[in-house]
């Protein structure tokens, strides 16, 4: 039981970071490259973390606005940032020069020690 759960959580973290890489390298690649401007949000009850938006606007005219991911820290309001977006769903952005692959590489590896795990455990467990 516990090297099909290995094996499942493994498959289940590579294929999250092969996924996240894929985004990552499609967007640098193909995107639509533009400005955008950091610009803060209402905090919410509760909320620790300040919550900075991205607002770009597309060839078309269109103003979006879009809550940034990952670390905000160096997103201060008013800075502009260069971005990659889909031109299919403008919503899917990157901010360029953030690095997300470490954290899709660090998926990939967690899932295969998580099979790696799992094939020992299924060869001297059972």
């Amino acid at each position: 039981m516990a090297a099909v759960l290995g094996v499942w959580l493994g498959l289940a973290g590579a294929v999250a970071g092969l996924t996240g890489l894929r985004r990552i390298r499609r967007l640098r690649r193909q995107g639509t490259r533009t400005w955008a401007t950091a610009v803060p949000q209402p905090a919410q009850a509760g909320d620790e973390e300040r919550l900075v938006a991205l607002e770009y606007t597309l060839p078309d005219g269109q103003v979006l606005e879009r809550l940034a991911a990952g670390n905000t820290a160096t997103l201060t309001p008013g800075r502009r940032v260069l971005i990659c977006y889909d031109p299919d769903d403008p919503q899917d952005t990157l901010v360029d020069g953030r690095r997300g692959w470490p954290v899709n590489v660090a998926f990939v590896a967690i899932g295969a020690a998580f099979v790696v795990l799992a094939v020992v455990i299924g060869i001297f467990g059972g």
